[in-house]
């Protein structure tokens, strides 16, 4: 059995405070709800902007594929992108398979992306200040390793 530190829950000495995982989702959930609020002044919501960041490296994607990259759910995705159209930010058309819709930024969903992506920058600013390149860069390959290890077989 491997040994037990104070990071891990079945360790005496964890706490909430000292979990690596609470503190992800602490951070996540502090930038996320800071980036709800400056979006939703914009006209835009947090999905919307995902599914626009996806698109910008991902284009064109299938539901499926902005499913799996923006991490929500397909049915979700779906009904995002309706919306999205209807907004003309994104334009869609039928794949190589007629079963699979193409989804693509439109010239105004590249100029909502442009006009928002400033604004964005400066809360990753603000949520990294004082945390230096190599620092950034071990956390993101922390954080990769960890998304590795959990997409193999769970623990029951």
């Amino acid at each position: 059995m491997p040994k037990k530190n104070i990071y891990d829950p079945g360790d005496p000495g964890f706490t909430l405070a000292g979990s690596p995982f609470y503190l992800m989702a602490h951070a996540d959930h502090k930038y996320h709800e800071d980036m709800d609020q400056v979006l939703v002044r914009r006209g835009m919501s947090k999905p919307i902007y995902r599914i626009l960041t996806v698109l910008r490296e991902h284009e064109p994607a299938s539901i499926g594929t902005i499913a799996t990259v923006a991490l929500i759910k397909r049915p979700t995705v779906s009904r995002i992108v309706d919306r999205m159209l209807a907004q003309g930010l994104v334009t869609a058309q039928a794949g190589e398979d007629a079963r699979i819709t193409e989804v693509s930024l439109s010239a105004a969903g590249k100029a909502k992306l442009q006009e928002l992506t400033p604004i964005v920058n400066r809360q990753f600013v603000r949520a990294t200040q004082g945390i230096s390149d190599a620092e950034l860069k071990t956390l993101v390959r922390t954080l990769q390793q960890i998304g590795d290890n959990l997409s193999k077989s769970p623990i029951e």
